[in-house]
């Protein structure tokens, strides 16, 4: 399993080996260790361009995710690429301010919303799938916070979809 981070960016830094044991974690939890992984760090410029080009929204947005094709025969299940996520840092930020919480944190949600993407999860299709996927990054961030400093008991970390889904409530 290899995650590989690419820094697009030059303005904001972010604690590069906690975000890839993350991922390693979260990949690990959704028993994929034997995935390799993309992930992009990007500005708000270049991150409005990914998504205009394939969501057709002319807008910047937090996280995206790129699913891999199909794997390349003969080249087995150890090398299997699950895909690219795509983070804007500028965009984190602004939102880690927003809900109070650390800026590391706020990316490390995003890369769960990401991954949960990359694992065919999606919360665009209705409140049943949006619950669903909001389930698998509870699931996901008690496996990464459990690891951390703290045993676990921040709860900063939880994915990106609201709580209320888990109390059966409405998203924005």
């Amino acid at each position: 399993m290899a995650v590989v981070l690419l820094d697009l960016q030059r303005k904001l830094t972010i604690d590069r080996d906690r975000l890839e044991r993350h991922a390693l974690r979260g990949l690990r939890s959704a028993r994929k260790s034997s995935a390799n992984l993309t992930i992009v760090l990007v500005n708000d410029r270049r991150m409005r361009a990914l998504n205009a080009t394939y969501r057709s929204k002319n807008r910047t947005t937090d996280v995206l995710s790129f699913e891999a094709g199909p794997a390349i025969p003969g080249t087995g299940p150890r090398s299997r690429f699950l895909g690219e996520i795509v983070i804007a840092l500028p965009r984190a930020l602004d939102q880690a301010k927003r809900l109070g919480i650390t800026f590391d944190d706020e990316v490390s949600n995003l890369l769960i919303h990401g991954l949960c993407h990359l694992l065919g999860y999606d919360h665009e299709k209705g409140d049943r799938e949006a619950l669903e996927m909001k389930k698998a990054e509870e699931k996901m961030a008690r496996a990464i916070r459990k690891n951390e400093p703290g045993g676990g008991t921040s709860t900063s970390i939880s994915g990106k979809i609201p709580d209320t889904f888990l109390k059966g409530g409405d998203q924005d």
